[in-house]
């Protein structure tokens, strides 16, 4: 019996364009669900783990200065922790400085050219690191590395986005960030296992983190630029031209993929767009793209903050620097499974402003208890209730990108205000790399003090836009039930 096919035709006009323009024409469905479903599953294990282990590079290069801490780099700089917060806070200004230029020119480009050049060329700064002799050095590569990271997480944000449908995206985001939790949590592993080289070849615990982790990058980054697909639809990668041309998808699966995402948003059949000044303007002055700024910026500021230092504070509960490392890598692989259930759920449900504000919730709690933790409590009393403060980790930043995107009207919007949204995540790197002092430590009492006030804040912020969200979407169901009714 011949196979039915569901038929969908787009009607150009209703998506804001011109049927005039001979490059448009109707798509038509001439796929089933299964094959669609066949399709997807392909994508996934094809993108996310290659897109995943990029980002796990770029997290292990950002991130490894807390677990330099637990070694010897403020004695062999002669620098207080104060200073390293210094050089935190220049890498942070340098990828929001970078971070909208990074994504003009990656769709001039394309991302694969793009992504591929800013992974290996950070891979390099990231390896030197580990040969810096004075503080200026320090300052310098941490601000280069900045740079040379800005623009990464929202261009390939943006790059995975056109390979999905709107429905879609929300689940993909989250695997997407795995690759940068699991480097949160597996670098703490691997650091703890370079520490004990400490004293090796003369290089010091913090030279072998840098040295090694660096080189990590390098071998992803030639990884990524041989395997990543170059766009959507098209699954030839780089390294097919030099073992004879082939491809991921059969031409069935390359049309397919083309045509269901433009079925849901014909907009991308732009390809690379062009992002003007006007574009950049039209989007920053939006108040619900400016309001998921600021609940990324007050809520990150806390996280950034914490994280820095959680190693630091597990080694002054008396555990050793290398034990330190291993068991601040336990929260952030449960943090994977927290934030993996949001974010089924929010796709399932369609709603995604109420699990960002549960995510900030547990942040609230979690502070507020870490706060009052009496400093006479036992050591693995105190451990447990800051691995309970790191369990969120960064979820509330994931399903808040993965909320915006939802709302973004055109290809321009979402990669603009995917690079805002990233950009407060670095302007919290800032603010916070200041929280935690010298002054302050061990308890960190100020600072503990302060990321409490944040959450607060930000969960302040969530509720308001959640509310916001409902009453618009309730207006909005009433005007269509009236003017059906009229």
């Amino acid at each position: 019996m011949k196979e039915q096919f569901d038929v969908d035709v787009v009607d150009a006009e209703k998506n804001g364009l011109a049927l005039s323009d001979s490059s448009i024409s109707p798509i038509v469905k001439d796929w089933d669900d299964k094959e669609e479903k066949k399709l997807k599953f392909k994508l996934d294990t094809i993108l996310i783990p290659i897109l995943g282990f990029a980002f796990f590079a770029l997290q292990i290069d950002r991130g490894n200065i807390s677990a330099a801490l637990t070694s010897t780099i403020t004695e062999d700089l002669n620098i207080t922790t104060n200073q390293i917060n210094v050089g935190t806070q220049l890498l942070s200004a340098g990828i929001v400085i970078s971070e909208i230029p990074s994504n003009v020119i990656l769709q001039r480009v394309g991302p694969q050219r793009w992504l591929s050049a800013q992974l290996f060329a950070w891979g390099l700064v990231a390896t030197f690191q580990s040969f810096i002799q004075s503080y200026p050095a320090y300052l310098v590569t941490r601000f280069l590395l900045g740079l040379l990271e800005g623009g990464f997480i929202p261009g390939a944000l943006y790059y995975l986005s056109t390979w999905y449908k709107k429905e879609e995206t929300s689940l993909r985001v989250t695997l997407f960030f795995f690759g940068q939790m699991f480097s949160g949590a597996t670098s703490s592993l691997i650091s703890a296992g370079l520490l004990t080289l400490s004293g090796k070849r003369g290089l010091a615990g913090w030279r072998w983190i840098f040295l090694v982790e660096g080189v990590i990058t390098l071998f992803i980054g030639i990884v990524f630029i041989l395997f990543v697909p170059p766009k959507a639809g098209d699954g030839r990668p780089l390294i097919s031209s030099v073992t004879g041309r082939w491809s991921y998808l059969t031409p069935r699966e390359s049309h397919i993929a083309t045509s269901r995402v433009l079925l849901d948003d014909p907009k991308k059949s732009a390809g690379h767009i062009k992002i003007t000044g006007r574009d950049i303007w039209t989007t920053v002055r939006q108040p619900r793209i400016i309001q998921h700024f600021f609940i990324t910026l007050v809520a990150m500021s806390g996280f950034q903050g914490l994280t820095q230092y959680t190693p630091s504070m597990i080694k002054s509960f008396g555990f050793s620097a290398v034990r330190a490392n291993a068991l601040a890598s336990v929260p952030v692989y449960c943090g994977m499974l927290w934030v993996l259930i949001l974010s089924y759920l929010s796709d399932k449900l369609n709603h995604r402003g109420p699990f960002v504000l549960i995510a900030i919730t547990w942040n609230v709690i979690s502070y507020a208890c870490l706060r009052t933790t009496p400093a006479t409590s036992g050591q693995w009393h105190r451990y447990g209730v800051i691995a309970a403060a790191n369990v969120s980790y960064a979820s509330m930043h994931v399903l808040n990108i993965g909320w915006l995107s939802v709302y973004c009207k055109t290809p321009q919007e979402r990669s603009v205000a995917m690079a805002l949204v990233v950009m407060a995540a670095n302007c919290a790197g800032i603010s916070g790399s200041q929280i935690f002092r010298t002054e302050d430590k061990p308890l960190y009492l100020h600072g503990l003090t302060a990321i409490c006030a944040l959450a607060a804040a930000s969960w302040v912020l969530a509720l308001a836009l959640n509310l916001q969200s409902y009453f618009t979407h309730r207006r909005g169901a009433k005007g269509l039930s009236a003017s059906r009714s009229s």
